[in-house]
């Protein structure tokens, strides 16, 4: 996804502090410096970037490190690097073999610790437990518990103590709340995701207790409203905590920096396109006494540092791809080029996600009911917009790589037998839990947050409230319309149904907090929607903008809506 510099983000957020906190008289002896990145999601290719040409790629992130370490040693500093989660989930180098060419990689580069992210459990609790076994790092969660119970698992650790340069660091690993919303409900129904805050800051205190001079936490939760969810952990840990490194939003944080109780946290975008640097100036006991976030990165000072490659330095220094992160990535990539590079289709548009037409939205949602391949056929289907992890396909031939980025995902195809009314709730759900509105094929509909009210409280707005229309795309027949609300209930005139409505089993599970009834009749489909969609595009090329609804929005959205988060 394109990289994203938030410096309205941050004003919008109100949150941003100064660079540093004044120094004291005594003259700091050393510096620890914090490295940060997150949601790499299997990015370890470089990208295209425009103008800019090739950025990101693990070796070259490597060399950044390799320049970042020599510096350090050169003014007495030590460095950690420290990952906000989500290392594994999104390409065909890395799925393809459950995470562990990243997890290699990790080891190479000398990632000091991670944290859980939701997406660390989509390859299923066995998979992962492997890649905690064969990382040299610890992966970490304190505020994940046995459902019903405040015992951690056996497989998961909820902080570190390291040694730097004689300077005990703590650090504190924490996963997103959200965590059921955000990957299959099913894999971690055994689990709780409890607020990371309280639990940091007990996390704290038994680290100090222990000998930590300086405690950090690498959290996978981010700084986006409704929630906030990253602010909210630094209040609680106030006094307690030196740094945070986040993820799970996608966003690069900066310039100014995020400050939030005097604690600097940073995020740098997603797909190891960027990283964060956090210079901490330590006493002579070793506590840190000032901070300086992202000095002199480029190609903004203060922002996270792009992963450039054309001449690339690091404060003077040259950087180079390191040579033994290049032939680890070479041995995966060879394995999965010839099948990543295999023409499939073409596009005679570019396919955007988010934009007016949204036709990368259309086509997943066309496919999904559409029958390509022998998959079920369907008379309505919804794509949740977190599903589709890239933003732009381009114009011209489309391969194989390109739709396995767009749906990583191994989800199966489930059609569900649903009343209008049901429909319409299933559109809603997502919109109450904060998710963007779902992506549609076969009908349309109006989100309108103020003409009953629904902006003040949308989760315990009634059913009809948010979703004020539904309609059949092709006969315009009404399916769901609300016409008066009280606080309580609304009135509302929907089709009885039953209607064919394909989903992913993501969502028939309740991903992205969808409400279904249990009763539904459910057929469960053989292929995955991945393949659903590459035998779409293979059956309907070229894909032309008319084909895929340009000009004809699917949902519209009236008044206030509250922000959709982003990553997931």
């Amino acid at each position: 996804m394109p990289f994203l510099w938030l410096a309205s983000v941050l004003a919008l957020l109100g949150c941003a502090g100064s660079a540093a906190r004044p120094v004291a008289a005594e003259r700091p002896v050393r510096t620890l410096t914090i490295v940060g990145i997150n949601d790499v999601h299997g990015a370890l290719l470089p990208a295209r970037a425009g103008g800019r040409g090739e950025i990101g790629g693990a070796d070259w992130f490597a060399g950044y490190l390799n320049a970042i370490r020599a510096e350090a040693r050169e003014r007495g500093a030590e460095v950690l690097v420290l990952d906000g989660g989500d290392e594994f989930q999104g390409t065909m180098i890395s799925n393809q073999f459950g995470g562990r060419s990243v997890t290699e990689v990790f080891n190479a580069v000398g990632i000091t610790a991670a944290a859980l992210g939701n997406h660390e459990f989509d390859f299923g609790l066995q998979v992962l437990q492997e890649r905690i076994a064969q990382a040299r790092y610890p992966l970490l969660a304190a505020n994940v518990f046995i459902a019903g119970t405040r015992r951690r698992p056996d497989w998961l650790r909820p902080s570190a103590l390291v040694d730097a340069g004689g300077v005990k660091v703590g650090i504190i690993g924490l996963a997103t709340r959200y965590t059921p919303l955000t990957t299959n409900p099913i894999i971690v129904a055994g689990l709780e995701f409890v607020e990371g805050g309280p639990v940091a800051a007990q996390e704290a205190d038994a680290l100090r207790a222990r000998g930590a001079a300086v405690v950090v936490i690498c959290a996978h939760a981010g700084p986006l409203p409704p929630e906030s969810e990253i602010q909210g952990v630094a209040e609680a840990v106030q006094g307690k905590v030196d740094a945070i490194v986040s993820g799970h939003h996608h966003v690069a944080l900066g310039p100014p920096p995020l400050v939030v109780a005097g604690i600097p946290i940073v995020q740098s975008g997603s797909r190891l396109q960027a990283f964060s640097v956090i210079e901490l100036a330590l006493d002579g006991s070793g506590h840190a006494r000032s901070f300086a976030v992202n000095a002199g990165t480029l190609p903004k000072a203060g922002g996270p540092q792009m992963i450039l490659h054309d001449r690339a330095t690091w404060r003077g220094r040259p950087v180079a791809p390191d040579d033994t992160v290049a032939g680890i990535v070479r041995g995966y990539d060879a394995q999965v080029k010839e099948q990543r590079e295999t023409r499939i289709g073409e596009a005679r548009v570019a396919l955007r996600k988010g934009d007016s037409d949204d036709l990368i939205g259309n086509l997943a949602a066309d496919a999904l009911r559409s029958g390509a391949g022998g998959s079920l056929k369907a008379t309505y289907a919804l794509q949740n917009a977190g599903g589709l992890r890239v933003t732009e396909i381009p114009a011209g031939p489309i391969t194989f790589g390109q739709i396995f980025d767009l749906y990583p995902f191994d989800n199966a195809q489930v059609v569900l037998s649903l009343s209008g009314a049901e429909l319409r709730s299933a559109l809603e759900a997502v919109l109450r839990n904060g998710k963007g509105p779902m992506r549609v094929s076969g009908l349309r509909y109006a989100i309108d947050w103020e003409k009953f009210g629904a902006s003040t409280a949308p989760k315990s707005a009634p059913a009809g409230a948010i979703v004020v229309r539904m309609a059949d795309d092709a006969t315009g027949q009404v399916l769901c319309e609300t016409s008066r609300c009280t606080q309580s209930s609304c009135q509302s005139a929907c089709a009885p149904g039953p209607f064919a409505v394909a989903v992913t089993d993501f969502l028939a599970n309740g991903g992205d907090g969808l409400a279904l009834p249990k009763d539904a009749p459910k057929q469960f489909g053989s292929m995955l929607v991945r393949d659903i969609l590459v035998a779409y595009v293979k059956e309907h090329q070229p894909l032309t903008a008319e084909a895929l609804g340009a000009g004809h929005a699917r949902f519209t959205q009236a008044g206030s809506a509250r922000r959709s988060q982003a990553g997931e």
